[in-house]
């Protein structure tokens, strides 16, 4: 009984990630979004896991071009 209740918290705990994630799709954010968001955070500045996550996109997107493949472990 205690397994099943650890697993029923589990998975409660993982959809209120996605939930407040903001991201559309259930994407998880990934290392590039995760950096803007601390580097924001440190800096004092509040910024939304969305924006950071247009905000990587873009990073991926110009280096992609500068450099003809994409950072690797970004989605």
């Amino acid at each position: 009984m205690s397994d099943n209740w650890n697993n029923n918290n589990m998975q409660d705990g993982n959809n209120a990630q996605f939930n407040q994630g903001g991201q559309q799709g259930g994407e998880k954010p990934d290392w590039l979004d995760k950096g803007i968001q601390d580097a924001s955070d440190k800096a004092g500045v509040n910024i939304s896991q969305k924006n950071a996550d247009t905000a990587g996109d873009f990073v991926n997107k110009e280096f992609e071009k500068k450099e003809g493949f994409g950072l690797p472990g970004v989605h």
